[in-house]
Protein backbone atom coordinates (compact mmCIF):
# COMPACT_ATOMS: atom_id res chain seq x y z
CA UNK A 1 0.00 0.00 0.00
CA UNK A 2 1.20 3.50 -0.83
CA UNK A 3 0.01 6.94 0.26
CA UNK A 4 -0.35 10.11 -1.77
CA UNK A 5 0.51 12.25 1.30
CA UNK A 6 2.12 9.95 3.88
CA UNK A 7 3.11 12.86 6.17
CA UNK A 8 -0.57 13.27 7.11
CA UNK A 9 -0.29 9.99 9.03
CA UNK A 10 1.69 11.92 11.64
CA UNK A 11 -1.64 13.36 12.78
CA UNK A 12 -2.39 9.97 14.30
CA UNK A 13 -0.23 11.16 17.21
CA UNK A 14 -3.15 13.31 18.37
CA UNK A 15 -4.95 10.12 19.35
CA UNK A 16 -2.41 9.45 22.12
CA UNK A 17 -3.58 12.22 24.51
CA UNK A 18 -7.21 11.27 23.88
CA UNK A 19 -6.47 7.69 24.89
CA UNK A 20 -4.57 8.92 27.96
CA UNK A 21 -7.44 11.22 29.00
CA UNK A 22 -9.96 8.45 28.50
CA UNK A 23 -8.00 6.06 30.71
CA UNK A 24 -7.43 8.60 33.49
CA UNK A 25 -10.83 10.25 33.57
CA UNK A 26 -12.90 9.95 36.77
CA UNK A 27 -15.95 7.76 36.58
CA UNK A 28 -19.16 9.66 37.32
CA UNK A 29 -22.00 8.28 39.44
CA UNK A 30 -23.86 8.46 42.76
CA UNK A 31 -21.74 7.66 45.82
CA UNK A 32 -23.42 5.33 48.31
CA UNK A 33 -22.03 3.94 51.55
CA UNK A 34 -23.03 0.36 50.95
CA UNK A 35 -23.53 -1.48 47.66
CA UNK A 36 -24.13 -5.00 48.90
CA UNK A 37 -27.29 -5.25 46.90
CA UNK A 38 -25.56 -4.26 43.68
CA UNK A 39 -22.43 -6.38 44.05
CA UNK A 40 -23.72 -9.27 42.03
CA UNK A 41 -25.54 -7.23 39.34
CA UNK A 42 -23.90 -7.07 35.90
CA UNK A 43 -23.93 -3.96 33.66
CA UNK A 44 -26.62 -3.91 31.02
CA UNK A 45 -25.87 -4.27 27.29
CA UNK A 46 -26.69 -0.61 26.80
CA UNK A 47 -24.16 0.40 29.43
CA UNK A 48 -21.50 -1.84 27.90
CA UNK A 49 -22.06 -0.28 24.48
CA UNK A 50 -22.00 3.16 26.02
CA UNK A 51 -18.52 2.49 27.34
CA UNK A 52 -17.38 1.76 23.78
CA UNK A 53 -18.33 5.20 22.45
CA UNK A 54 -14.94 6.85 23.17
CA UNK A 55 -13.17 4.03 21.34
CA UNK A 56 -15.56 4.38 18.40
CA UNK A 57 -14.82 8.08 18.13
CA UNK A 58 -11.07 7.47 18.29
CA UNK A 59 -11.48 4.93 15.47
CA UNK A 60 -13.40 7.47 13.37
CA UNK A 61 -10.67 10.08 13.89
CA UNK A 62 -8.00 7.54 12.97
CA UNK A 63 -9.81 6.55 9.78
CA UNK A 64 -10.27 10.19 8.78
CA UNK A 65 -6.52 10.75 9.12
CA UNK A 66 -5.85 7.51 7.21
CA UNK A 67 -8.16 8.49 4.32
CA UNK A 68 -6.68 12.02 4.20
CA UNK A 69 -3.25 10.50 3.57
CA UNK A 70 -4.55 9.09 0.26
CA UNK A 71 -4.11 5.31 0.61
CA UNK A 72 -3.59 3.47 -2.67
CA UNK A 73 -3.05 -0.18 -3.43
CA UNK A 74 -0.80 -0.16 -6.51
CA UNK A 75 -1.29 -2.88 -9.09
CA UNK A 76 1.13 -2.98 -12.04
CA UNK A 77 -0.19 -4.17 -15.40
CA UNK A 78 2.00 -4.65 -18.46
CA UNK A 79 0.35 -3.39 -21.63
CA UNK A 80 1.72 -4.70 -24.92
CA UNK A 81 0.84 -2.73 -28.02
CA UNK A 82 1.76 -3.44 -31.61
CA UNK A 83 2.52 -0.26 -33.52
CA UNK A 84 1.17 -0.40 -37.05
CA UNK A 85 3.11 0.28 -40.23
CA UNK A 86 2.05 2.04 -43.43
CA UNK A 87 1.66 -0.05 -46.58
CA UNK A 88 0.79 0.95 -50.12
CA UNK A 89 -0.33 -1.78 -52.51
CA UNK A 90 0.68 -0.84 -56.07
CA UNK A 91 -1.35 -3.11 -58.35
CA UNK A 92 -0.94 -3.55 -62.08
CA UNK A 93 -4.43 -3.58 -63.64
CA UNK A 94 -3.34 -3.68 -67.30
CA UNK A 95 -5.36 -5.72 -69.79
CA UNK A 96 -3.05 -8.75 -69.51
CA UNK A 97 -3.98 -9.07 -65.82
CA UNK A 98 -7.59 -9.70 -66.84
CA UNK A 99 -6.98 -11.76 -69.97
CA UNK A 100 -4.26 -14.22 -69.11
CA UNK A 101 -5.06 -17.34 -67.09
CA UNK A 102 -3.42 -17.80 -63.70
CA UNK A 103 -5.27 -21.02 -62.96
CA UNK A 104 -8.10 -22.89 -64.73
CA UNK A 105 -10.91 -20.34 -65.06
CA UNK A 106 -9.09 -17.73 -62.97
CA UNK A 107 -7.36 -14.64 -64.34
CA UNK A 108 -4.32 -13.03 -62.78
CA UNK A 109 -6.39 -10.09 -61.56
CA UNK A 110 -9.11 -12.30 -60.04
CA UNK A 111 -6.54 -14.35 -58.10
CA UNK A 112 -4.72 -11.18 -57.03
CA UNK A 113 -7.90 -9.64 -55.64
CA UNK A 114 -8.66 -12.73 -53.54
CA UNK A 115 -5.15 -12.83 -52.05
CA UNK A 116 -4.95 -9.09 -51.42
CA UNK A 117 -8.29 -9.09 -49.61
CA UNK A 118 -6.96 -11.77 -47.26
CA UNK A 119 -3.74 -9.81 -46.77
CA UNK A 120 -5.63 -6.62 -45.88
CA UNK A 121 -7.91 -8.34 -43.39
CA UNK A 122 -4.89 -9.77 -41.56
CA UNK A 123 -3.18 -6.36 -41.13
CA UNK A 124 -5.40 -5.03 -38.38
CA UNK A 125 -2.95 -2.44 -36.96
CA UNK A 126 -1.63 -1.12 -40.27
CA UNK A 127 -2.78 1.73 -42.47
CA UNK A 128 -3.06 0.60 -46.08
CA UNK A 129 -3.37 2.62 -49.27
CA UNK A 130 -4.04 1.41 -52.81
CA UNK A 131 -2.45 2.60 -56.06
CA UNK A 132 -3.48 1.08 -59.40
CA UNK A 133 -1.43 1.61 -62.51
CA UNK A 134 -1.56 0.93 -66.22
CA UNK A 135 -0.06 3.52 -68.56
CA UNK A 136 -0.94 6.07 -65.87
CA UNK A 137 -1.18 5.64 -62.11
CA UNK A 138 -4.08 6.44 -59.83
CA UNK A 139 -3.96 6.82 -56.01
CA UNK A 140 -7.15 4.86 -55.49
CA UNK A 141 -7.44 5.12 -51.70
CA UNK A 142 -5.33 7.07 -49.17
CA UNK A 143 -3.71 5.36 -46.21
CA UNK A 144 -6.52 4.14 -43.99
CA UNK A 145 -7.44 1.69 -41.24
CA UNK A 146 -10.89 1.18 -42.75
CA UNK A 147 -10.50 -2.41 -43.90
CA UNK A 148 -14.12 -2.66 -45.05
CA UNK A 149 -13.66 0.24 -47.44
CA UNK A 150 -10.43 -1.24 -48.77
CA UNK A 151 -12.13 -4.58 -49.33
CA UNK A 152 -14.88 -2.92 -51.37
CA UNK A 153 -12.30 -1.13 -53.52
CA UNK A 154 -10.35 -4.32 -54.22
CA UNK A 155 -13.49 -6.25 -55.17
CA UNK A 156 -14.33 -3.66 -57.83
CA UNK A 157 -10.91 -3.41 -59.48
CA UNK A 158 -10.86 -4.02 -63.23
CA UNK A 159 -8.78 -3.21 -66.30
CA UNK A 160 -11.03 -0.46 -67.69
CA UNK A 161 -9.95 2.30 -65.32
CA UNK A 162 -7.20 3.92 -67.41
CA UNK A 163 -5.51 3.73 -70.80
CA UNK A 164 -3.76 0.40 -71.20
CA UNK A 165 -0.03 -0.01 -70.62
CA UNK A 166 2.41 -0.76 -67.81
CA UNK A 167 3.81 2.28 -66.04
CA UNK A 168 5.84 0.59 -63.30
CA UNK A 169 7.87 3.74 -62.59
CA UNK A 170 4.78 5.90 -62.23
CA UNK A 171 3.13 3.27 -60.04
CA UNK A 172 6.14 3.32 -57.69
CA UNK A 173 6.35 7.13 -57.70
CA UNK A 174 2.64 7.49 -56.85
CA UNK A 175 2.91 4.98 -54.00
CA UNK A 176 6.03 6.69 -52.64
CA UNK A 177 4.27 10.06 -52.77
CA UNK A 178 1.48 8.62 -50.64
CA UNK A 179 4.01 7.50 -48.01
CA UNK A 180 6.24 10.57 -48.09
CA UNK A 181 4.56 12.38 -45.19
CA UNK A 182 4.01 9.23 -43.13
CA UNK A 183 5.64 9.06 -39.69
CA UNK A 184 5.09 5.32 -39.27
CA UNK A 185 8.06 3.28 -37.98
CA UNK A 186 8.06 1.31 -41.23
CA UNK A 187 6.83 2.31 -44.71
CA UNK A 188 6.61 -0.17 -47.53
CA UNK A 189 5.32 -0.55 -51.08
CA UNK A 190 4.18 -3.92 -52.42
CA UNK A 191 4.35 -3.72 -56.20
CA UNK A 192 2.59 -6.42 -58.23
CA UNK A 193 2.87 -6.63 -62.00
CA UNK A 194 2.77 -9.12 -64.86
CA UNK A 195 4.46 -6.97 -67.49
CA UNK A 196 7.39 -4.78 -68.50
CA UNK A 197 7.61 -1.05 -68.04
CA UNK A 198 6.27 0.47 -71.25
CA UNK A 199 4.87 3.90 -70.38
CA UNK A 200 6.46 7.25 -71.29
CA UNK A 201 6.85 8.38 -67.68
CA UNK A 202 9.37 8.28 -64.85
CA UNK A 203 11.58 5.20 -65.11
CA UNK A 204 11.33 2.45 -62.49
CA UNK A 205 14.99 3.01 -61.58
CA UNK A 206 14.47 6.71 -60.85
CA UNK A 207 11.35 5.97 -58.82
CA UNK A 208 13.25 3.34 -56.83
CA UNK A 209 16.01 5.86 -56.08
CA UNK A 210 13.45 8.27 -54.65
CA UNK A 211 12.03 5.47 -52.48
CA UNK A 212 15.50 4.53 -51.26
CA UNK A 213 16.26 8.15 -50.36
CA UNK A 214 13.08 8.27 -48.28
CA UNK A 215 13.88 4.89 -46.67
CA UNK A 216 10.78 3.27 -48.14
CA UNK A 217 11.15 -0.44 -48.88
CA UNK A 218 9.69 -1.95 -52.01
CA UNK A 219 8.64 -5.58 -52.33
CA UNK A 220 8.14 -6.63 -55.94
CA UNK A 221 5.97 -9.52 -57.10
CA UNK A 222 6.18 -10.89 -60.63
CA UNK A 223 2.98 -12.67 -61.64
CA UNK A 224 3.59 -15.29 -64.31
CA UNK A 225 0.54 -16.93 -65.87
CA UNK A 226 -0.07 -19.71 -68.39
CA UNK A 227 -1.45 -19.89 -71.92
CA UNK A 228 -4.09 -22.25 -73.24
CA UNK A 229 -1.52 -25.04 -73.49
CA UNK A 230 -0.62 -24.56 -69.81
CA UNK A 231 2.74 -23.10 -70.81
CA UNK A 232 4.07 -20.36 -68.57
CA UNK A 233 3.82 -16.95 -70.19
CA UNK A 234 6.63 -14.75 -68.89
CA UNK A 235 6.47 -11.15 -69.99
CA UNK A 236 7.85 -9.69 -66.75
CA UNK A 237 11.21 -7.96 -66.49
CA UNK A 238 12.47 -10.04 -63.58
CA UNK A 239 15.87 -8.33 -63.50
CA UNK A 240 14.23 -4.93 -63.21
CA UNK A 241 11.96 -6.02 -60.35
CA UNK A 242 14.88 -7.58 -58.52
CA UNK A 243 16.92 -4.39 -58.95
CA UNK A 244 14.06 -2.25 -57.58
CA UNK A 245 13.78 -4.43 -54.49
CA UNK A 246 17.55 -4.51 -53.98
CA UNK A 247 17.91 -0.72 -54.19
CA UNK A 248 15.28 -0.19 -51.49
CA UNK A 249 16.36 -3.00 -49.14
CA UNK A 250 13.28 -5.01 -50.07
CA UNK A 251 12.73 -8.44 -51.62
CA UNK A 252 11.56 -9.69 -55.01
CA UNK A 253 9.20 -12.63 -55.47
CA UNK A 254 7.79 -14.71 -58.30
CA UNK A 255 4.29 -16.22 -58.25
CA UNK A 256 3.21 -18.79 -60.85
CA UNK A 257 -0.10 -19.81 -59.25
CA UNK A 258 -2.70 -18.47 -56.84
CA UNK A 259 -1.17 -20.59 -54.08
CA UNK A 260 2.26 -19.13 -54.81
CA UNK A 261 0.82 -15.63 -54.66
CA UNK A 262 -0.85 -16.31 -51.30
CA UNK A 263 2.46 -17.63 -49.93
CA UNK A 264 4.28 -14.52 -51.16
CA UNK A 265 1.93 -12.16 -49.35
CA UNK A 266 2.18 -14.28 -46.20
CA UNK A 267 5.98 -14.06 -46.43
CA UNK A 268 5.83 -10.29 -46.75
CA UNK A 269 3.39 -10.12 -43.85
CA UNK A 270 5.84 -12.08 -41.69
CA UNK A 271 8.73 -9.84 -42.74
CA UNK A 272 6.82 -6.66 -41.92
CA UNK A 273 5.70 -6.79 -38.31
CA UNK A 274 5.26 -3.51 -36.47
CA UNK A 275 7.38 -2.88 -33.36
CA UNK A 276 5.94 -3.95 -30.02
CA UNK A 277 5.73 -1.34 -27.27
CA UNK A 278 5.43 -2.46 -23.65
CA UNK A 279 4.06 -0.05 -21.05
CA UNK A 280 3.64 -0.58 -17.33
CA UNK A 281 0.40 0.84 -16.04
CA UNK A 282 -0.33 1.21 -12.35
CA UNK A 283 -3.92 0.87 -11.26
CA UNK A 284 -4.72 2.35 -7.86
CA UNK A 285 -7.63 1.34 -5.71
CA UNK A 286 -10.17 3.98 -4.77
CA UNK A 287 -10.51 5.54 -1.29
CA UNK A 288 -14.28 5.14 -1.54
CA UNK A 289 -14.44 2.03 0.72
CA UNK A 290 -12.59 3.93 3.46
CA UNK A 291 -14.93 6.90 3.18
CA UNK A 292 -17.92 4.56 3.39
CA UNK A 293 -16.45 3.00 6.54
CA UNK A 294 -16.02 6.42 8.15
CA UNK A 295 -19.57 7.42 7.21
CA UNK A 296 -21.00 4.25 8.71
CA UNK A 297 -19.10 4.69 11.98
CA UNK A 298 -20.15 8.33 12.25
CA UNK A 299 -23.77 7.34 11.63
CA UNK A 300 -23.55 4.72 14.39
CA UNK A 301 -22.08 7.29 16.77
CA UNK A 302 -24.83 9.82 16.03
CA UNK A 303 -27.52 7.16 16.39
CA UNK A 304 -26.21 5.93 19.72
CA UNK A 305 -25.63 9.36 21.22
CA UNK A 306 -28.91 10.82 19.99
CA UNK A 307 -31.03 7.78 20.67
CA UNK A 308 -29.95 4.76 22.69
CA UNK A 309 -27.63 6.62 25.10
CA UNK A 310 -29.49 9.87 25.30
CA UNK A 311 -30.49 9.12 28.91
CA UNK A 312 -26.86 8.60 29.95
CA UNK A 313 -25.77 11.91 28.49
CA UNK A 314 -28.72 13.99 29.72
Amino acid sequence: MIFADPWILLLLIILVPFVFIYKRRKKSGIKISHAFGLADSSPSLRLRLFRLLPGLRLLVIGLLVFVSAGPRIGEANATITTVGIDIVLAIDTSSSMSSVSFAPGVTRLDATKVVIREFISARGDDRIGIVVFQRDALPFTPLTLDKAALDTVIVNLDSQLMPDGTGIGLGIATAVSMLRESSAPSRIVILLTDGRHSAPSISPGEAAEIAAALKIRIYTIAVIGSDQNNQQVQSVDLELLEDIAKRTDGHSFIATSPDDLAKVYRQISNLEVGPVVTRNEFLNSSVTPWLVAVSILLSIDIFLVGGVFRRFLA
